[in-house]
């Protein structure tokens, strides 16, 4: 994964809904995450032609004191007819197309495990977690798992006027996030 995917220490940022301000990067580290490693497992087996039900990863919610912004990437090892659906917020669809917005997923050759695709990355604040489905169209009972990285930013707000006047102006370069993708109605 080349570096330039990631915002940098210094960079400023517009966050959209809920927060709808600017932040400039403080900090930031990598992180990696996969399901199956908690104490009490989020994904129980799934049977053949069942679905796991949309499981919210809580795991992944960051912290807010101090305020962080995490950047995730996803992917999977599950090979065949399986397909992993993700609710960003939960209830919010991703990935599908306007007229069925429940169509979109991912599976592992879209974003494997070992090699997550940037197209299907998204952001989380706090009080934002993702919730995934798994369904299992294989022969065989499967434990899904999913593998989560990324980049874990501390983000304090800009308060100089002069800063924010020049922001809001588009004179100074700014990255925008939009939680939860493009926005879809009920």
């Amino acid at each position: 994964m080349t570096d330039d995917l990631y915002l940098k220490q210094g960079h400023i940022v517009w966050i959209d809904e809920p927060l709808k301000q600017f932040y400039k990067i403080v900090r930031r580290e990598p992180f990696e995450y996969e399901t199956g490693e908690e104490d009490t497992a989020i994904f129980t087996t799934v049977a053949s032609g069942a679905e796991s039900g949309f499981k919210d990863i809580a795991t992944l919610e960051p912290d807010n004191k101090p305020l962080h912004l995490f950047q995730v990437l996803w992917g999977v090892a599950d090979s065949g007819p399986i397909k992993y659906y993700v609710k960003i917020p939960s209830g919010q669809n991703r990935f599908g197309v306007d007229e069925d917005k429940e169509i979109g997923f991912i599976n592992a050759q879209k974003s494997p495990y070992f090699d997550p695709d940037p197209l299907y990355q998204f952001y989380l604040i706090a009080e934002w977690t993702p919730s995934i489905n798994c369904k299992n169209n294989s022969a065989v009972t499967i434990t899904p798992k999913v593998w989560f990285k990324g980049m874990k930013y501390d983000i304090e707000p800009i308060t100089n006027p002069g800063l924010l006047d020049s922001l809001n102006a588009g004179k100074t370069p700014h990255r925008r996030i939009y939680f939860g993708g493009v926005k879809n109605t009920p």
